[in-house]
């Protein structure tokens, strides 16, 4: 509660699964489309996947297309005829060209990058796998090239060039010479092209699919909260600011809008990457692949210090940025004020260090991510150190080929991507859970007047309201209303007057419903209010408060309140009852004419005629004033009386008022004191009687 403001922003766990449960249904009607999505997904990361497998084979088959020669002599060891006899499938037998080997073969380099290195090296070492690379060029192409066949070993149908010699040729003859791998190169250059275009379209049509899921997500939940703030009483919302229950549909939604586009489909996505990259990895070289992933435990320890501190960062941010927020509010709500009695500096000071403390904050949050980024990259650059290192000694030694260990460096750097974008969404995630909590909490408060099971409904409404024997407290303890009776017939009007707490406007909460009292009954026409529908209690109350609400739109909208039912006529009609008609149809677009948000451009008591004209429009059996002419200037309230007598006629009328000249025609004026009725009678009975009322009456003339 620093600074007078309080701190809202609390920051949840990183993961709730409850949270995540209860989100889910509403993600539930949509789950085929969200199928599809993921079902996209796993196909362009395999895609993704399959790009550096697609490299190897480009290199290794066509691009460093080389193979080595086996040689067998006269006395071949038991290991040259084990080593014959496991790798026989991969051996074709030359049929010219070596002198003074009994049998010889060749075999390609890439299979020899997946034979057990320690056979390799011993077969070298023994002569039994020379050294020299051979290109295997088509004897055709060889031909076409100018080469004398004779001059090579050959296959059947194949001929081995020194690798050596190839730089040597012209390039016309290098062309003529390797056709085959020209043609194998392009075909995969246009099956990765063609890889890349079907992963960019199948991109755009997730990233379309989620997006209009999780609209049609925050959407649901906007109309949920809405729903249930409409169900909630008016005691709910005297504890709660207006702006923080805007936050949670707007704010809060909006963040949970990110979690779903980029952190559930990222994180998916990062995980099946993840997790396809370490079986690649340890399918294309299980001992380089153990190499690459011994900075690991180093990359856990500094994530796990990474995820505390930039929690305590991230919440410190968070509560400073809702103190600026609350700040922010009160200077400028209070701006009048504040320029009134010249307090502009000290309200600048004050914002000045609730905004140094947000810089500081932020630093620190700054600060935690710019040493754990870099702490990642550099365990990314050891990780391709480490794979150069020991990957480029098994190449030189041809344990491994060379389109292998290119493909691990991309494997590598993918495999660490990851990781990263799990930190930079580490935040968003935070905020998410919390703002899922806040939502949840809204939804899970019960402050709601109930409706009965078997709501009762009346054939006709005459109008009769009882309090009788009414005990009501706003929060439990200090009374407002104590053991309070009183009656108003079908017709009649009865004015309700008192000091500032007397009780006067809990009356007219309690007829609307808008609170339930904790001892008595309240009728209408014999029947206690709590056995109606609220609906359809409301449905025959017409309210005018002092404080007039009206939504943006036009004059009739305001008049209407959507409902289409009424027609424009007696929109106009009603109008002229209260003699709103006279300013209405001064401006430009008579009842079209745009109304600002509460009503901004017109005079008080311009919205306070327009309120008096949307009560009478719905035909109210019983007319409730609340303060209604306060704001009413003499000339105005004398222009409305004699409206006002007309429309009371054949309702119940509850006025309450302070200016005591607009109820002296009043059926019957209930003084209020404390909770309690002290008087009760006529204008002239009680002035006659020379009591509470004829003080109040006395002390407003005087004046």
């Amino acid at each position: 509660m620093a600074d007078g403001y309080h701190d809202e922003e609390v920051m949840g766990k990183p993961y709730d699964a409850r949270l995540v449960r209860r989100l889910v249904k509403y993600v539930r009607p949509y789950l085929s489309q969200v199928a599809i999505a993921v079902f996209i997904l796993i196909f362009v990361a395999a895609a993704e996947l399959a790009l550096p497998y697609i490299t190897r084979t480009a290199i290794d088959d066509y691009i460093v297309a080389t193979s080595r020669v086996v040689t067998v002599g006269d006395d071949p060891s038991d290991f040259a005829r084990a080593f014959l006899s496991e790798h026989k499938d991969d051996l074709a037998p030359l049929v010219s060209g070596l002198d003074g080997a009994r049998e010889a073969y060749v075999v390609r380099s890439k299979a020899i990058s997946g034979y057990d290195p320690r056979d390799v090296v011993r077969a070298t070492d023994e002569g039994l796998l020379g050294e020299v690379d051979y290109y295997l060029a088509d004897e055709a192409a060889a031909s076409r090239a100018g080469l004398e066949l004779s001059e090579y070993p050959r296959t059947d149908q194949e001929v081995l060039v020194p690798v050596s010699e190839l730089s040597e040729l012209s390039p016309e003859q290098s062309r003529e010479l390797r056709e085959r791998d020209f043609r194998g190169v392009g075909r995969i250059a246009l099956l990765m092209v063609a890889i890349l275009a079907v992963s960019f379209g199948l991109s755009v049509l997730q990233i379309n699919m989620m997006e209009a899921t999780s609209q049609r997500v925050m959407y649901d939940i906007r109309m949920t909260v809405l729903r249930h703030l409409q169900r909630l009483s008016l005691a709910f919302f005297d504890k709660n600011p207006v702006g923080r229950l805007v936050t949670r549909a707007t704010n809060d939604v909006q963040v949970l809008h990110e979690m779903f586009t980029s952190i559930v489909i990222m994180l998916l996505r990062d995980m099946f990457v993840l997790l396809g990259v370490v079986i690649l990895l340890l399918k294309l070289n299980w001992r380089l692949a153990l190499v690459s992933f011994a900075v690991l435990p180093f990359m856990a320890w500094a994530t796990v210090v990474f995820s505390v501190r930039i929690r305590d960062a991230f919440r410190e941010v968070r509560i400073r940025v809702a103190r600026i927020n609350a700040s922010l509010q009160e200077n400028i709500g209070g701006m009048l004020v504040t320029q009134i009695f010249r307090r502009e500096p000290e309200s600048y000071a004050r914002f000045a260090r609730i905004n140094h403390l947000n810089f500081l904050a932020a630093m620190r949050q700054i600060k935690v991510f710019a040493s754990f980024m870099p702490l990642m990259e550099l365990a990314s650059a050891i990780a391709i150190a480490l794979v150069i290192w020991y990957g480029g000694g098994k190449v030189l030694r041809s344990t491994l080929s060379l389109g292998t260990l290119v493909a691990f460096l991309s494997y590598v750097q993918m495999f660490f991507r990851p990781i990263r974008n799990l930190a930079q969404q580490y935040g968003t995630m935070q905020q998410a859970m919390a703002s899922s909590e806040r939502i949840f909490l809204l939804l899970d408060n019960d402050n709601i007047i109930p409706d009965p099971e078997h709501p009762r409904t009346l054939e006709e409404v005459e109008g009769r309201i009882a309090f009788e024997n009414v005990t009501f407290s706003y929060d439990g303890e200090e009374k407002v209303l104590c053991d309070l009776s009183f009656t108003v017939e079908p017709g009649e009007t009865v004015a309700i007057v008192g000091a500032t707490g007397a009780g006067k406007t809990s009356i007219i909460s309690l007829i609307e419903r808008f609170y339930d009292i904790q001892d008595g009954r309240i009728t209408l026409d014999g029947v206690d209010i709590r056995e109606m529908e609220k609906s359809y209690l409301r449905s025959h109350l017409g309210l005018v408060m002092q404080d007039v609400f009206l939504f943006a739109g036009d004059i009739k909208g305001n008049i209407r309140l959507g409902n289409d039912e009424i027609p424009e006529e007696r929109i106009r009609e009603m109008a002229r009852y209260v003699h709103a008609d006279r300013f209405i149809e001064k401006l430009p677009d008579v009842y079209d004419e745009e109304v600002h948000e509460r009503g901004s451009t017109l005079s008080t008591g311009q919205r306070q005629l327009l309120a008096f004209a949307r009560a009478l429009a719905f035909d109210p059996k019983i007319l409730i004033l609340d303060e209604a002419t306060s704001n009413i200037d003499t000339e105005t309230e004398h222009l409305i009386q004699d409206a006002l007598v007309r429309l009371m006629e054949g309702r119940t009328s509850i006025v309450i008022a302070h200016r005591l000249s607009t109820i002296q025609h009043a059926d019957k004026i209930l003084v209020m004191h404390k909770g309690r009725i002290r008087e009760e009678g006529t204008h002239q009975e009680l002035l006659a009687r020379r009591g509470y009322y004829y003080r109040l009456y006395e002390l407003q003339y005087s004046q």
